[in-house]
């Protein structure tokens, strides 16, 4: 497991897609001065914020801002709508293969200091996990997640652990991967809900043992104790990808990050059988997808 910065003779693909982190110094997708300094002034107030502020690119929606007036919202708006286009031209010119089927998620703006942060325990960062998403369902895609550090002077300290084909070898069984992985009528109903305009959300089995996989691993406390560790700090500046539904991480400390997450299709791969879904398909013995 290991952070590799961008050089001649690296391949991107290989390095995210067999659970490493591909690292960009020089400041790729620091926001202009001034915006730094807008967005280094907010601090979390009084539960005013949500786990963190969050922007819909699609539909150019800013959410979890609680009481913060409307000028300083408009303003964090149109910080994260440039940063969500930057972030997305960005990951396309480096990871083109990719860029042809993938679409965009949420991007996020992460004030709080995240060392002792008082959250639920399934929305804990400090708790190794690989990501899912319980209102937004991939159906197989993998998490594409683009994170920049624009702290003016400290590190954000990650701590991953292997990867998931070696995560789910031990544990899918046990997180209950063959019960999950049976069809279940009920999404059938809600798939058909869905496509009437109602506001339900379908999952495949793969989505269903994805959002129960993580908060398997946050409850496991002989996983969280015992699983190899790799501690990265990601300096003032840095830009770094990594598929975390890939990757199992928690976040020890720092504050003030960006992100943007894009949804890339398994298709789309340079070996698809490493995508999660392949490798869970492959223990089921079963399709996983809807």
């Amino acid at each position: 497991m290991q952070a590799v910065g961008i050089k001649a003779g690296i391949d991107p693909y290989d390095v995210l897609e067999s659970g490493d982190i591909l690292v960009f110094s020089g400041a790729p997708l620091m926001p202009a001065p001034e915006d730094r300094e807008f967005l280094c002034g907010i601090r979390q107030d009084g539960g005013s914020y949500h786990k963190n502020i969050a922007y819909r690119p699609a539909r150019g929606k800013i959410s979890g801002t609680g009481k913060l007036p409307p000028p300083t919202v408009d303003r964090l708006r149109a910080i994260l709508q440039e940063y969500s286009r930057a972030a997305i031209a960005f990951a396309g010119a480096q990871l083109p293969r990719y860029q042809g089927s993938w679409h965009s998620d949420y991007a996020s703006f992460r004030p709080v200091e995240e060392r002792g942060r008082d959250l639920p325990f399934t929305k804990r960062n400090d708790l190794l996990h690989v990501d899912a998403f319980p209102t937004r369902p991939t159906n197989g895609g993998l998490i594409l997640r683009i994170f920049t550090n624009i702290n003016p002077s400290e590190n954000r300290v990650w701590i991953t652990s292997d990867p998931f084909a070696a995560l789910a070898a031990r544990y899918a069984r046990d997180a209950d991967l063959p019960g999950i992985a049976k069809p279940s009528p009920l999404e059938g109903v809600k798939r058909a809900l869905g496509a009437l305009g109602l506001p339900v959300t379908a999952r495949s089995p793969y989505d269903r043992f994805m959002l129960s996989f993580h908060d398997y691993l946050k409850k496991n406390a002989e996983y969280q104790q015992s699983c190899p560790k790799y501690r990265f700090e990601f300096p003032p500046g840095a830009t770094w990808l990594v598929f975390t539904d890939v990757v199992p991480h928690s976040v020890e400390s720092g504050q003030l990050a960006m992100e943007q997450t894009m949804i890339v299709s398994q298709q789309s791969l340079a070996v698809p059988h490493r995508a999660p879904i392949a490798i869970l398909e492959k223990l089921a013995g079963t399709p996983l997808s809807a």
